[in-house]
């Protein structure tokens, strides 16, 4: 896990912010620096987020290069057939003040 104070503190750029849709009610945050993939954290427990306007103003101050809302489809299980691991869409999203090459 990376501590957000940390990453603030460091003045880390974060090569791309993976925001993960849970349910589309639940959202968890991780960060992606050079090769490392790791969930961004406070006090040692993993963030949560209950939309992704909260994730927008709660982590705002990061230097972040890129964002990527991630949301898995349980389409097949609804419609009662076998579940079956389909990628994730992926969705490219702005980010707010700091951005690489602004």
């Amino acid at each position: 896990m990376w501590e957000t104070q940390t990453l603030l503190q460091q003045h880390t750029i974060i090569d791309t912010l993976l925001i993960h849709s849970h349910d589309m009610s639940l959202y968890t945050v991780e960060a992606e620096v050079g090769d490392e993939h790791r969930p961004l954290a406070e006090g040692g427990k993993v963030l949560k987020f209950r939309s992704i306007e909260h994730v927008r103003e709660r982590l705002a101050a990061l230097k972040v290069s890129r964002c990527v809302l991630v949301q898995y489809s349980p389409y097949q299980e609804m419609v009662g057939q076998a579940a079956q691991t389909a990628p994730p869409m992926e969705l490219e999203l702005s980010w707010p003040g700091w951005q690489a090459g602004a």
